[in-house]
């Protein structure tokens, strides 16, 4: 290689996201992206290679937009090119919100013609429903013969691979299919951050700018990949973003459990401003606890967001407790969604939302793989096939 090529390597952003519907929380997701920029500004890195999930949601409002926009237009004065791919969460139907910053000189779209900083070539690869996988495409894929002898090769995608949770597509098929060798595939979809080898491949996730649930307990990062006649080195910078504290509250049966709480939380009062809490309750289950009450004595104390989760055992409550409990949710909820009547999609979706086991980031596309799989068991050249629109009953008043 002529020269060192240092590249930004950054994802779900996930732009847009109103946590436990807080504007401010929107803010924080907007200030972590405005963190990376201005990281890659101050570097003068030679490019920003974002693996997907700008955007929270496909219809981003217009003020989202803007304060995009405002921000890509810092990379665009100092010179610096937005490479980017379509991730799950933010994939239209035809024209992508890339299409449009492209247009207007602030980003480009990246896909199967090479894009070229120095002697590095930059592929992408969108996001891909599962169910779609194995017919993908790979011809197309261009290799200019203009491209110089030694030149490195970096693929971008958003998908879960190998060994990491819920995988859709195993990255040694990728790699096997590809009519070039890469060095390095750049993924997002997956918020943490990782490094592995697959052959002689790297294979990175840089995580989430910010923290989309409680459980992304490490700190935020984005990455930089830098290129050199020397090999390939990741590296991971991590991003100062808004504290989560996570609290545990035993009870011991004493007469006034608020007390024992309030004690547990008073030990935490300097951390406590602004800050994003979780209050676990453990121990003793003899007492009925008022969950926004406590909520409310953490937001008094500063907190911005508060979130109170009992995981006391149900055993030991008084029975008067138990003859006023409520019914089994699930079983309440079961009742209720038969007596809709939903046809075969909508009981698809609603299984695929209340599945505990299907995490947020991808409900939307669990969704589309199931519903695609019902698509393709019915036969429409049936005779006997029709629609049926399933009205529902009137329950009289």
């Amino acid at each position: 290689m002529d020269r060192e090529i240092r590249i930004l390597h950054t994802a779900d952003t996930h732009l847009g996201y109103r946590q436990y519907h807080s504007e401010v929380r929107r803010q924080d997701f907007f200030k972590a992206f405005e963190t990376v920029i201005k990281d890659a500004v101050d570097m003068q890195v030679d490019a920003v290679v974002h693996a997907g999930d700008l955007f929270d949601s496909r219809n981003p409002t217009l003020e989202d937009l803007l304060d995009t926009m405002n921000i890509l237009s810092r990379l665009k004065i100092a010179k610096i090119p937005f490479f980017g791919i379509v991730g799950n969460h933010e994939s239209k139907q035809n024209t992508q919100w890339l299409d449009l910053f492209e247009e207007m000189g602030l980003a480009v779209r990246l896909g199967k013609k090479p894009q070229m900083i120095g002697d590095v070539a930059i592929y992408g690869i969108d996001s891909v429903p599962k169910s779609k996988i194995p017919l993908y495409d790979y011809s197309g894929f261009e290799v200019p013969e203009s491209l110089p002898e030694n030149c490195r090769k970096l693929l971008v995608m958003h998908q879960i691979v190998p060994p990491f949770p819920y995988p859709d597509w195993d990255c040694v098929e990728v790699l096997e299919n590809l009519p070039f060798k890469v060095d390095a595939i750049l993924l997002g979809d997956y918020h943490e951050y990782e490094k592995i080898k697959v052959g002689e491949t790297w294979v990175t996730y840089s995580g989430s700018t910010e923290r989309n649930s409680a459980s992304e307990k490490e700190p935020r990062s984005y990455s930089i990949i830098t290129l050199s006649g020397d090999g390939l080195e990741i590296s991971r910078r991590t991003i100062p973003t808004r504290n989560f504290m996570f609290l545990t509250a035993k009870l011991d049966g004493g007469e006034n459990p608020y007390d024992q709480i309030f004690s547990t939380v008073s030990e935490h009062l300097e951390e406590l401003p602004e800050s994003v809490v979780f209050l676990e309750i453990s121990g003793d289950s003899g007492s009925v606890l008022s969950f926004s009450e406590i909520e409310e004595y953490l937001l008094s104390k500063g907190a911005l967001i508060s979130r109170v989760k009992d995981e006391r055992t149900k055993e030991g409550l008084p029975k008067e407790v138990v003859k006023v409990a409520f019914s089994d949710p699930e079983r309440a909820v079961a009742e209720e969604v038969r007596r809709m009547s939903l046809n075969d999609g909508g009981l698809i979706v609603d299984e695929v939302i209340r599945n505990p086991d299907v995490p947020r980031s991808r409900v939307d596309e669990e969704t589309e793989n199931r519903l695609l799989g019902l698509i393709e068991a019915i036969d429409f050249k049936d005779p006997d096939f029709m629609i049926k629109i399933p009205v529902s009953p009137v329950i009289p008043v």
